[in-house]
């Protein structure tokens, strides 16, 4: 699913690290507390796979998609407007589904409305194609648990954990709280003791190293592109524990 800081362009690099540190470890169970779009587990191979997320209107959807509930037709920019407003009179997942899929780069209701559009390339409906990634999704997300629940209220051991928080210094959504980065640094350093835990950001504090470093275009709006670097970070500690060998 399209979704702010979707990770489907550098999936096909990342999965192959972590799947490799699920199949060498014997973890059963694989966890990503910040799944967003799940453009990552989806692609995952483990005995249990868990996907959490704060947003209760993203999780909403995901659990539609995933017990074949029927997705809507084209919103209107009428209708994206109204349940913007009042997102809390429409069933959790018909909000997160217009809140995502009509929302310009999946921004949920803060990147404007998101329809068809006139392109150099011919008429382009983005709604429509958002439609077809998540129907895509389907049967890839058929056994994964998902959960509403911050990321601070996990306590695993002996899980393979991917982390892709709010990047430091980029834009957020307005209506999220602001993000403790520091709370989080100290939160996967306490993880790392006693499971594998990788992490999608730019940079990272001292104890932590990347294993995987990739150059990526990122869309900031219908007129603008940025270059910036991907980069994949595992604590010091799990590097020297586990065998996992940096691709930098």
């Amino acid at each position: 699913m399209k979704y702010m800081g979707s990770k489907a362009k550098v999936a096909r690099y990342i999965v192959p690290i972590i799947q490799e540190q699920i199949e060498r470890s014997g973890y059963e169970t694989y966890l990503e507390p910040f799944c967003g779009g799940c453009n990552v587990i989806d692609k995952i191979e483990a005995p249990q796979r868990i996907a959490s997320d704060c947003n209760k209107y993203l999780i909403a959807l995901m659990q539609h998609i995933q017990a074949g509930g029927e997705l809507p037709g084209y919103i209107e920019r009428e209708e994206y407007a109204k349940v913007r407003a009042n997102r809390d009179d429409y069933p959790e997942w018909y909000a997160g589904y217009v809140g995502f899929v009509a929302s310009y780069n999946g921004r949920f209701f803060d990147g404007g409305y998101s329809g068809k559009t006139q392109t150099t390339g011919g008429l382009r409906d983005y709604q429509d194609e958002g439609r077809r990634n998540i129907e895509a999704q389907r049967d890839k997300l058929k056994d994964v648990i998902f959960l509403h629940k911050d990321y601070r209220a996990w306590n695993p051991t002996g899980c393979v954990i991917y982390m892709d928080p709010p990047y430091e210094n980029t834009k957020q959504y307005k209506s999220v709280e602001i993000f403790d980065h520091a709370d989080f640094w100290r939160v996967a350093r306490l993880w790392s003791h006693d499971n594998i835990v990788l992490i999608s950001e730019q940079e990272a504090p001292d104890d932590f190293v990347p294993v995987w470093i990739h150059s990526v275009t990122r869309t900031m709006n219908q007129n603008k592109t940025i270059a910036a670097t991907e980069k994949l970070f595992v604590a010091k500690e799990v590097l020297e524990r586990e065998e996992i060998v940096a691709a930098v």
